[in-house]
């Protein structure tokens, strides 16, 4: 027996940009959601939102806070906390999703917008780290020197230099640190077209943040000290590096979920349908394309093509039920 005696529409599993966009596009085509977000999102450390018109530099939350007070007008989707832990397809057709708590809850799709977990260096910061210039680099533009952390999934040259080259329209000088990767210091050093480019092969013990960024944005005074292990340092303006990505692939797999090249959830574009019926994905876990306004164009697509599988519903407000919802929940 569901704790929530509602069958929804969709089970949104994921609050985040991708979530909310999806949650607003079934509204507007009078369908149900609920939406789990258990409130830890990729980008904890609270960067400002960037790329998103009349949101730019804006905090993250107050978007949150706005776009569910936007969902609750229409008293159509629902908000939970809840961490979901288990996913099941029923005899009924019917989706099944539970928390560590005994929480149920049931619907007929099934949208992941779970984002993913980023992996930082042993040494690595998440706070003045910017993984995107275009994002991020605005508010360093004529800084003294910058560096690039050529380490992990940037440990080669090609990629490294992109991000190098980025970072250049934002200092006048840019340090590419390898940390003991002889074979790549070599191929970055052949590839350097730039006296204001340099490379530095020496083995980083740790970073360390010098001043606030507000500071820096206030002073232009270096903001990360680089130690090296041979006791030497170098100050920065900022530091560039894209970390790995990891999705939490629990969830997926439970429901049998196929998988793309870069470990993100396979889906057909434009509306984000998965391999399995019935479950689609979007935003940062469906996609290497990990920047907000992808994750809301993303949550759109999937939301039509959610309701475009969805039959008419009530219009009488609130949550409404399906004639046959009582015999689907006799079938449970």
């Amino acid at each position: 027996m569901a704790s929530d005696s509602e069958i929804y529409d969709v089970l949104i599993v994921g609050g985040s940009y991708a979530g909310l966009s999806a949650a607003l596009t079934l509204y507007r085509g009078l369908h149900t959601s609920i939406i789990f977000d258990h409130c830890q999102p990729r980008n904890s450390y609270s960067s400002p939102i960037h790329l998103v018109p009349t949101w730019d530099n804006q905090d993250s939350k107050t978007f949150y806070e706005t776009a569910k007070a936007e969902l609750q007008v229409a008293d159509l989707c629902r908000y939970s906390n809840s961490k979901i832990e288990h996913a099941r397809r029923l005899e009924s057709g019917l989706f099944e999703v539970s928390d560590a708590a005994g929480g149920v809850w049931l619907g007929r799709k099934v949208l992941f917008s779970t984002g993913v977990n980023e992996i930082f260096p042993k040494y690595s910061l998440s706070l003045s780290r910017y993984p995107c210039m275009f994002q991020f680099g605005f508010e360093h533009r004529n800084s003294p020197s910058a560096g690039v952390l050529a380490l992990d999934g940037l440990a080669g040259p090609v990629q490294s230099m992109k991000l190098a080259e980025d970072a250049y329209k934002f200092a006048e000088t840019i340090t590419i640190y390898t940390s003991k990767n002889a074979v790549l210091a070599s191929e970055l050093k052949q590839s350097l077209q730039s006296p204001n480019f340099r490379v530095d092969d020496r083995e980083i013990a740790r970073l360390v943040q010098k001043s606030s960024e507000s500071e820096v944005m206030r002073t232009q005074n270096s903001l990360i000290t680089i130690e090296f292990t041979d006791s030497t340092f170098v100050n920065e303006s900022f530091l560039v590096h894209r970390p790995l990505t990891k999705l939490d692939r629990s969830l997926p797999d439970q429901l049998g979920l196929e998988y793309g090249p870069i470990g993100e959830i396979k889906t057909t574009p434009p509306f984000c349908q998965t391999s399995v019926e019935g479950v689609y994905a979007a935003g940062d876990c469906a996609s290497m394309m990990k920047i907000i306004p992808n994750a809301i164009c993303m949550g759109a697509y999937a939301g039509a093509g959610l309701a475009r599988e969805l039959p008419k519903r009530g219009t009488g407000g609130g949550v409404p039920q399906s004639s046959n919802d009582q015999d689907l929940r006799g079938k449970l």
